[in-house]
């Protein structure tokens, strides 16, 4: 169903809020009118309730159940996803982000999705390879300096090469920063102390300072090749000291944190069901959690991205081999959004706020704004209808996404999301999908 107008409504422009209509036209915004104008037949009244841009997730891993993944966002109000490659054993990168492109274009998409490159085998990425993977559509790579028992890791030296390249190739280097060589000294001692098989001993051989070393590591890479990077999933009051710091010397940094790093703490290893909440970087210390909202305050951080994973990675390695089982990875790219709006309803942040961390910036960090990330004239028409005197039960099944067991199942949320657009075609409609999928492969 195609939407001429949303009535009623306040829009969040970039510019602040305006009450306004909001006129469509060839599933772009055509133009605000300040009601007392015809209304269009088909328009949705928006009355008492808040025009948000789509969210544009710019952190997941959708690719083992597009369909599903992206039905769970539209019904989030995340119009826009980000995902990551998943080479395959033997696959070369760039051959992983080809076969990505082609799977989602028969993915049946209820979403608009755009892919980064996933570097597992830096060492032998090539600037050509480089060139060809924003040729076919990437805005970012991402290089791993965890992970040696995966055969991923990345090394300083090679860091530094690979931003080199990238710089000119005009891709972002998005890095997951920890130290892997301080993770495997944690993980030799808990295997020789003969730690007790549970859990949190994951999280605990990732400690913060593992985070902060490489985070400072990163930024001194970017800082002498002048790459833009993207720190993802960002957990540690160090590692947002070290992005303050590098902003002042000049460094081009843009600084993500997940929803589950700011809703959940280090206290949920403890409890019988530790397993559910294992991720990388794991929870942390309610201080660290206080140091996240804190630099969304200030500006420090200014993206929010679920990292959603479709499927949970094993734990391998030397925990592995010493009876630590487990896998590791959160899904979340439903609740992200509904997550954020009950904390602006609580007074945790602004719907200002959450437009720009949840919509604007990830699409300005990756090329798509204002096609993406902003309700202005000229821009798509990706709309979430806000009311914010609902309520959200979230459910068990995160939304639909097909993981099954939501660590976020149960929360009664602030607010509510009556209506979805993407491209002018509404989507969602009181919680539920309506048509057929609507969405597409993004290229940057």
């Amino acid at each position: 169903m195609i939407i001429p107008a949303v009535t009623g409504g306040t829009v969040l422009t970039p510019r602040g809020p305006v009450r306004s209509d909001l006129l469509i036209s060839h599933g772009k915004i055509d133009a605000f009118l300040a009601g007392q104008q015809p209304v269009a037949a088909g328009s949705l009244d928006a009355t008492g309730c808040y025009l948000l841009p789509g969210g544009v997730d710019p952190h997941t891993h959708v690719m083992a159940a597009p369909r599903l993944a992206t039905a769970a966002a539209a019904r989030g109000g995340t119009t826009t996803a980000l995902s990551f490659t998943s080479p395959r054993a033997g696959e070369h990168d760039l051959a992983a982000l080809l076969r990505g492109r082609a799977e989602l274009a028969d993915a049946r998409l209820s979403i608009d999705v755009g892919l980064h490159a996933a570097i597992y085998d830096p060492d032998h990425v090539t600037a050509a390879d480089l060139a060809a993977a924003r040729r076919a559509g990437a805005a970012a790579i991402k290089i791993f300096l965890a992970y040696p028992e995966l055969g991923i890791m990345c090394g300083a030296a090679r860091l530094r090469e690979l931003m080199a390249m990238a710089a000119p190739a005009g891709l972002v280097v998005a890095v997951h920063c920890e130290n892997a060589r301080l993770i495997e000294a944690r993980e030799q001692d808990a295997v020789a102390a003969r730690a007790p098989a549970v859990p949190r001993v994951f999280a605990d051989t990732r400690p913060p300072e593992a985070e902060d070393e490489a985070v400072e590591r990163t930024l001194a890479a970017a800082a002498q090749t002048g790459a833009t990077c993207y720190l993802v999933h960002l957990s540690t009051a160090g590692g947002l000291r070290h992005v303050r710091e590098a902003r002042v010397r000049g460094t081009a940094v843009h600084a993500e944190v997940c929803v589950h790093h700011l809703l959940l703490d280090d206290d949920r290893h403890h409890g019988p069901d530790a397993g559910r909440y294992l991720v990388c970087p794991p929870l942390r210390p309610r201080r660290h959690v206080e140091a996240l909202w804190a630099g969304l305050a200030d500006g420090t951080v200014g993206c929010v991205g679920s990292d959603h994973c479709q499927t949970r990675t094993p734990v391998a390695g030397r925990l592995a081999a010493a009876g630590h089982r487990g896998a590791y990875g959160l899904a979340g790219i439903g609740p992200r959004l509904p997550l954020l709006l009950s904390a602006a309803m609580a007074g945790r942040l602004t719907l200002a706020q959450v437009a720009r961390l949840a919509a604007e910036n990830p699409a300005r960090a990756f090329g798509l704004y204002p096609r993406k990330g902003a309700l202005l004239p000229g821009s798509d028409a990706d709309v979430v209808i806000f009311d914010p005197g609902g309520e959200t039960v979230l459910p068990g099944d995160g939304l639909g996404d097909g993981t099954g067991d939501s660590v976020y199942a149960g929360r009664v949320l602030r607010g509510r999301i009556r209506a979805v657009l993407l491209r002018g075609q509404l989507i969602v409609a009181d919680d539920e999908l309506t048509g057929g999928p609507a969405g597409t492969r993004l290229a940057a």
